[in-house]
């Protein structure tokens, strides 16, 4: 044992005062009395008349002196020596991703991981630093080369394991970014190592810490809301990502009240369905949830919510000399109230959306609409067969579809302005466009560039698709262009002045275009301006709940150098002897207050 501060030793000079106190007699007056038999013991105290007495046993001043001996040697910070710790530069990426808040490690992984990582950092030498990252969706720095124990504890007992997903790309460039320059430098990874297979790519020394022992988890998968002709009907999907067979008590409910709950048999490995019916079409959202299961060891996964959208009604006006796929098609929508006419009717004014089919019209300035067809708004300009399929672009419109299968007899080139962009193109050109109008001369506009009847798109899988989500993205079921449901911590895009109620009941009002506050599972209720609607954020993400460790990860691209293994590392015990000491002086009061009981003292 040494110490770092021996100069508090002079502090120990502080005892001599102390007995000194003890040793000092007290200077009384003289005062004639008429008999001394009733003042023994003051005959007794006046034994001696000198300056000094001879010090006595006394717990008082015991217990004086070593209180100020703790304190004397927690000054001096003794500290003892301790083969093996950190290097002299440690970087540490603590997994805070969902898979982290699995129980098979009590009370969680991330808490097993924190509790690693504080030892490490009670293990810091006067020498290292440290720097700490926190490995979520969006990796950042904690600390940054600190030597500072109580910066690091505190930057490590306020972070908490979010619901998203670990973004170890990120953390690694920021990992390296830390330690470039350092040949000393040491990366440890405290992780389950759950979709962790980038930690090769590590720079420099690494050593992985594994948390975790079992995969067992039960995941709600889906939940989806369809209208039905006697009210709602919900489809749940419960996939078991362990290696046993289990069973599962899986409730659903209609806001507060119980609509049903069943017993799911769900095989290892896969994943059972379960339509739920009898739910009121008044239901505003349902939420599923798993209540009994043996082995099932992620909660955060357990719960799931749908939004009814069918509640907020759309207005359509579909103008057609007569097309019963498509007035099927749009009568299908939930939520969609379709007003069929042959020609322009003279009120064209107030609809979510405009549907020419084959006819032309003037529609009204910021109109959404659907155009399919030579007619509609922009001028056909010649016309092509070769339509074979060649690639279809990122958007929207075309999520789920395939068009591999569809043929089209022939179509026209329009003369559609530059933001009108391809979204399906054949070889002759393209067949289905969108696009929105920059100078709100139109609003949005998706335009298929042929007529249905020249096709055998009716009769194929693609088109409730492609008319499902061409609606909906010209007009949102909400009167807003915001998903019904998104991920923890995903960014919606209401804007600024939205007041949103929060899962907890907490209402906010936005300053700015965005609602990041998405991290509580649950339906979020909104308010901008006249329009109401309500989402659902949901935790699913299958390569999270897939929550079975990885320990045997390779990370960086070479192990701790062992002059780093052999590395003497200095553990203080200071507060030890603070507390000590504390402890002591309590002892002292209660000692003064209360005095000491005396044994076999005689009447």
């Amino acid at each position: 044992m040494d110490v770092l501060n021996p100069l508090a030793f002079w502090f120990a000079l502080l005892a001599i005062p102390i007995v000194l106190l003890y040793l000092l007699r007290l200077r009384r007056r003289a005062q004639p009395v008429s008999s001394t038999l009733l003042w023994r013991r003051a005959i007794l105290d006046r034994e001696a008349n000198t300056l000094w007495q001879r010090l006595r046993r006394n717990v008082l001043l015991l217990l004086q002196l070593a209180t100020l001996a703790f304190l004397v040697f927690a000054l001096a910070r003794p500290y003892v020596s301790a083969p093996g710790g950190p290097s002299r530069q440690i970087i540490v990426l603590l997994d805070a991703s969902a898979s982290m808040q699995a129980a098979d490690v009590r009370p969680s992984r991330f808490e097993a991981a924190r509790a690693q990582v504080r030892a490490l950092i009670e293990a810091l030498g006067m020498n290292d630093r440290m720097t700490l990252i926190a490995v979520d969706g969006t990796p950042r720095a904690l600390s940054a080369l600190s030597n500072d124990k109580v910066q690091l504890r505190a930057a490590l007992d306020a972070l908490r394991p979010t619901l998203s997903a670990a973004n170890w790309g990120a953390a690694i460039v920021l990992a390296a970014a830390v330690g470039a320059g350092s040949e000393e430098s040491t990366t440890f990874i405290f992780s389950d190592g759950a979709n962790a297979d980038d930690l090769a790519l590590l720079p420099g020394a690494a050593r992985f810490v594994p948390i975790g022992e079992s995969g067992d988890n039960l995941a709600l998968s889906t939940l989806a809301l369809r209208r039905v002709r006697d009210g709602l009907a919900a489809l749940v999907r419960v996939t078991n990502h362990g290696l046993r067979d289990e069973q599962a008590l899986v409730a659903v409910r209609a806001e507060e009240a119980l609509i049903d709950a069943r017993t799911l048999d769900v095989p290892a490995g896969g994943a059972v369905e379960w339509t739920v019916g009898g739910i009121p079409s008044t239901a505003r959202w349902i939420q599923a949830e798993i209540k009994e299961a043996r082995y099932n060891l992620l909660a955060a996964d357990d719960v799931a919510y749908a939004v009814n959208a069918a509640n907020v009604a759309r207005r359509a006006l579909l103008i057609t000399p007569g097309n019963l796929f498509l007035e099927q098609a749009l009568a299908a929508l939930p939520g969609l109230r379709t007003t069929r006419a042959a020609a322009l009717p003279p009120e064209i004014e107030g609809y979510d959306l405009y549907v020419l089919d084959g006819v032309s019209a003037a529609l009204p300035a910021g109109a959404n609409a659907l155009l399919i067809g030579a007619q509609g708004v922009f001028t056909p300009t010649a016309v092509f067969s070769d339509t074979a399929y060649v690639r279809t672009a990122p958007h929207p419109i075309a999520r789920d579809l395939d068009w591999r299968t569809v043929s089209v007899r022939d179509a026209y080139r329009l003369a559609a302005p530059d933001w009108l962009r391809p979204v399906v193109e054949g070889q002759g050109g393209p067949l289905v466009l969108a696009g929105e109008s920059p100078d709100g001369a139109l609003g949005r506009v998706v335009a298929l560039a042929f007529d249905l009847r020249r096709s055998d798109l009716p009769l194929q899988i693609a088109f409730p698709i492609l008319i499902a989500n061409s609606v909906a993205w010209l007009a949102p079921p909400q009167g807003l262009d915001i998903p019904l449901s998104v991920q923890p911590g995903e960014v919606v895009a209401l804007p600024a002045g939205t007041r949103v109620t929060l899962p907890s009941g907490e209402t906010v009002t936005l300053g700015t275009q965005g609602f990041a506050q998405t991290e509580q599972p649950g339906v979020y209720a909104f308010e901008a301006g006249q329009v109401r609607g309500a989402f659902a954020v949901n935790f699913f993400n299958v390569a999270e709940s897939r929550i079975a460790p990885n320990p045997n990860l390779t990370a960086g691209q070479s192990s701790p150098a062992p002059a780093a293994e052999a590395q003497v590392a200095q553990r203080e015990f200071w507060h030890i002897l603070a507390a000590l000491a504390l402890a002591l002086l309590v002892i002292e009061w209660w000692v003064y207050q209360r005095g000491l009981p005396t044994l076999g003292r005689r009447a």
